[in-house]
């Protein structure tokens, strides 16, 4: 479970932290900050992930308008079975902006190194956090990220792997296509990837398909099942809806982009929460809750909170929903302000309270901000 992120020099984020627990909701007005926050921790698992540079992941454009200073700093602390690992990057950018470098990378479990970066030379520690080889390693890259798995470096290899169980996505269903050329482990940032993921986690957890299925037709009506066809060197999502019987036919089947921008977003909401809901995953979800209606969202909401701790590690979400607001803003709220051109700003309770009032409706009066 992620406990921290830390962002300096990213945006609106200047000596950023916000700590979260399992089951968060992030509030406040447009441009406070919330989109953001996920764009960081994206980024990081981006970073992690492979050979990127570190100038194409962090661009200087992305440095806070009104700062000066040429370092950004990043840090993620994350729990893994009663132990705490914490990571963090600093980064140089260049006077011309031009050109950027790691100045330090590291990574520390329960407060021991596992893995440093400073001054062009790579530190590694073994799983019994004795010290390692020592090598120089290339400044615009992670040195962690590129780190084969070793049978003495597990507890390394561990926290990728973690982190890399954290879903960052918003819902996005015009960007979502029927066909997919690949399967895709990953879900994209706007989920425009939708089908490419779904071919992967269906063959990877066959056993969660069917009751994907089952909680879909709850609420989207006649809806039957999902298929996957060839079509050249390509596949295509089909949905499968039941018709009544004076149709005269059984069954009809759309393409996924067939269907409304409302449908296509609950399908997503419902599969990235049932499709992996016994594989530890954690959801940090930009919720565009304009397309999907109460009655639709209501379910799904009692859902992530049953499974939120068994089944699924750690939710958070950023969402305008009246109903989302009013279950989750004050047992799960963090609230975001900002001032025009300042930094973000966090706390886990509101500036003020209406009493009588559900939260959504006193932050549509704006009385709770």
């Amino acid at each position: 479970m992620l406990k921290r992120i830390y962002a300096d020099n990213f945006r609106c984020l200047v000596n950023f932290e916000l700590r979260l627990d399992p089951m968060n909701l992030l509030l406040g007005e447009n441009g406070t900050g919330k989109t953001t926050v996920f764009e960081v921790l994206y980024r990081l698992q981006q970073f992690l992930a492979g050979n990127a540079k570190v100038l194409n992941v962090f661009p200087s454009t992305e440095l806070t308008r009104w700062q000066s200073s040429p370092t950004q700093r990043f840090e993620l602390d994350l729990s893994v079975e009663g132990k705490q690992y914490a990571y963090s990057l600093a980064i140089q950018h260049d006077e011309d902006r031009r050109k950027a470098r790691i100045k330090k990378e590291s990574l520390l479990l329960d407060r021991k190194p596992l893995f440093e970066f400073e001054e062009g030379t790579a530190q590694l520690y073994h799983d019994d956090l004795t010290r390692g080889p020592g090598y120089p390693f290339d400044w615009t890259q992670s040195g962690l990220a590129v780190l084969q798995p070793r049978p003495d470096n597990k507890k390394l290899t561990r926290f990728r792997t973690e982190l890399a169980k954290i879903i960052v996505a918003s819902v996005h269903p015009m960007r979502m296509s029927s066909e997919s050329r690949e399967e895709e482990s990953a879900l994209s940032r706007n989920m425009e990837n939708f089908v490419s993921w779904y071919r992967y986690v269906s063959q990877e957890h066959q056993g969660a398909m069917f009751q994907l299925f089952q909680e879909v037709a709850k609420v989207l009506p006649g809806f039957s099942s999902f298929s996957l066809k060839e079509a050249g060197e390509a596949k295509v999502l089909k949905v499968l809806m039941k018709q009544p019987a004076a149709n005269g036919r059984q069954q009809i089947t759309f393409d996924f982009s067939e269907l409304s921008d409302g449908q296509r977003s609950l399908i997503a909401l419902y599969s990235v929460l049932f499709a992996l809901k016994d594989q530890g995953v954690s959801l940090f979800l930009d919720e565009r809750d304009n397309f999907v209606t109460l009655r639709e969202l209501q379910p799904w909401l009692s859902a992530l909170k049953d499974l939120t701790g068994e089944g699924v590690e750690q939710t958070v979400l950023i969402s305008h929903h009246p109903e989302i607001i009013d279950q989750l803003a004050i047992p799960a709220g963090r609230w975001f302000e900002r001032d025009t051109n300042a930094p973000s700003r966090v706390s886990d309770q509101p500036k003020a309270q209406v009493e009588g009032l559900k939260p959504s409706e006193a932050m549509a009066r704006g009385w709770t901000a």
